[in-house]
């Protein structure tokens, strides 16, 4: 029998979720730079520049505590209250900074009976869901992340050569154009077969042709690049990037370009990172820095606590 041990901690998920790869509802594209047939992995164009400046941005997000709402006549629904954080780490030559950092609270639930919650330690600004669901609440507190993170992208990529945000591009339009969204795990197959055959051939530092994504937040120019590092599997060290379609098809060829020429020397050691390599050394720091600055959880807890007390 052979198999393969994925190196990446099981406490993550797996980046390539084999039995949820179905075919895609967005209708796909891959005749922006190749013609299909023409579909073979791309080393960056003779001309291509590597940045000079890189702005990596990420947000993270934890849950405080699980909150009832009282509603009278005893009944009671649930609430999920998080602590946010975004914030971006710009990169040039040997050099890395953190240049901006924010940092929200809320919470999350359905109960028409909740408001916002001031602590000692922070307010927990209301965010109203449409359904008690786990899923459905924490949906809104990566929403709240989300926010976040635009707007600190927004605030600080004018100031670098490439912009890439951890994650996919959560509202289209919102960010600056040629914004790159990164992509780590797969869920979904998006290319056709003969296409999708191609990502398995790419060698770190390759990419695929670009193709197109319309889906219900909007139209992505999309492509697969490879890091080094990658071991197992066929996939091993794949991510996916993804651009908004404010840029010309020209344009977002020059960005994966860049793309391919310096992420790789950004790719994580499995020694260091349990993500390894697909989540990169800037955006693993920058995860650390912001998860200390979200404050002391049981510190936060017992400000909860005492608030509920003086209600």
């Amino acid at each position: 029998m052979r198999f393969a041990v994925e190196p990446r901690d099981p406490a993550y998920g797996v980046p390539v979720d084999v039995d949820d790869l179905v075919a895609t509802s967005a209708v796909v594209g891959v005749d922006l730079e190749d013609e299909p047939a023409a579909w073979a992995p791309r080393a960056p164009a003779p001309a291509a520049r590597r940045p000079g400046s890189v702005l990596f941005c990420d947000g993270v997000r934890r849950i405080d505590a699980t909150l009832w709402i009282h509603e009278g006549a005893g009944r009671v629904r649930p609430a999920m209250a998080a602590s946010v954080g975004a914030g971006a780490v710009r990169c040039c030559g040997a050099a890395a900074r953190v240049v901006g950092r924010a940092v929200g609270r809320c919470v999350a639930t359905a109960s028409s009976a909740a408001a916002a919650i001031p602590t000692r330690h922070g307010r927990y600004t209301l965010e109203r869901t449409a359904g008690d669901a786990p899923e459905v609440l924490n949906a809104a507190v990566v929403g709240v992340m989300a926010a976040l993170e635009v707007e600190v992208a927004r605030d600080h990529g004018g100031a670098a050569d490439l912009v890439l945000v951890d994650g996919r591009l959560r509202r289209p339009g919102g960010h600056r154009p040629g914004t790159v969204g990164y992509v780590k795990s797969h869920g979904a197959r998006y290319l056709p077969e003969d296409q999708e055959a191609v990502v398995a051939r790419l060698a770190p530092g390759q990419r695929t042709p670009l193709f197109c994504l319309q889906q219900k937040m909007g139209t992505v120019i999309s492509w697969y690049l490879r890091l080094p590092g990658g071991r197992g599997h066929p996939w091993a060290g794949v991510v996916r990037c993804e651009l908004s379609n404010d840029v010309s098809v020209g344009q977002a060829a020059e960005i994966a370009d860049a793309c391919c020429l310096v992420l790789p020397s950004f790719a994580s050691s499995a020694h260091k990172d349990a993500r390894a390599p697909v989540n990169l050394v800037p955006i693993g720091g920058l995860e650390r820095d912001l998860r200390h600055h979200l404050g002391d959880a049981q510190l936060l807890y017992r400000a909860l606590l005492a608030a509920a007390r003086t209600v």
